[in-house]
């Protein structure tokens, strides 16, 4: 299994983050040939993959029949968009959701301190950097 390089010159690459997993494949059987290979490498040193925790996402610009499909006795289930490590993936490839949601992290965390703002014990310069910070963050 490529544990470097992308997805355009590999035919499945594996991100590995603490207990979390992402396989990357072209096609759904070399999904399941690289998951059933990762359930045996696992349990050589004791580990053991978490079927009701693992799912998959297909990525298509057409739409698409939802299926489940199994490895062993372990399902899979397709998913329309799931969460790694805080970004969110989805099945048509639009970060438009992820947008979103971080605005409005922006806003909450800035109407939760607004009260600085107005309080007369805060500068007037620590409410300048205080803005400018809220500033920023909405354009990210």
């Amino acid at each position: 299994m490529e544990l470097r390089g992308n997805i355009t010159t590999h035919q499945k690459q594996c991100i590995a983050y603490a207990d979390d997993i992402l396989l990357t494949t072209r096609t759904k059987q070399s999904l399941l040939d690289t998951l059933q290979k990762l359930k045996e490498i696992s349990a050589q040193h004791g580990l053991i993959v978490n079927g009701q925790k693992t799912k998959y996402l297909r990525c298509m610009k057409k739409n698409y029949k939802v299926e489940e499909s199994q490895i062993d006795s372990m399902f899979l289930e397709q998913v329309q968009s799931y969460k790694y490590l805080g970004s969110t993936a989805n099945s048509d490839n639009s970060i438009e959701e992820q947008i979103q949601y971080r605005i409005t992290l922006g806003n909450k965390a800035y109407y939760a301190n607004q009260f600085l703002f107005k309080s007369r014990l805060v500068s007037k310069k620590s409410k300048l950097k205080l803005e400018y910070y809220k500033a920023n963050s909405n354009m990210c």
